[in-house]
């Protein structure tokens, strides 16, 4: 499952990225792949790049600008909003897994 992150602080970006590394470590059904992470509202760059790679964005304490909202609807790209870590980890591994959530 290719994931995009965006946070509004590296240290956010950084644990996320962590935890979905431990949680392909722990299964071998999980496969993640961390297409880009950065810091920052979501942009229309973002979303291009996850329509071009098929994955999916999740925003931590993020949303889109307007622009990356109508590219996002226009594309068909997935954008998954949270504000705390532990559901995040939650869905992805029911997403990769799929097992409903």
């Amino acid at each position: 499952m290719p994931l995009i992150i965006k946070a509004d602080v590296q240290g956010s970006v950084g644990a996320i990225e962590g935890a979905l590394q431990k949680l392909g470590a722990e299964d071998e059904r999980v496969a993640i792949t961390m297409v880009h992470s950065g810091v920052g509202a979501i942009g229309e760059s973002d979303v291009m790049l996850a329509a071009a790679s098929g994955a999916i964005i999740v925003g931590f304490n993020v949303r889109p600008d307007p622009a990356a909202r109508r590219v996002a609807e226009n594309q068909g790209v997935d954008i998954r909003y949270h504000n705390i870590i532990y559901p995040l980890i939650d869905e992805s591994r029911a997403a990769v897994q799929g097992t409903p959530e």
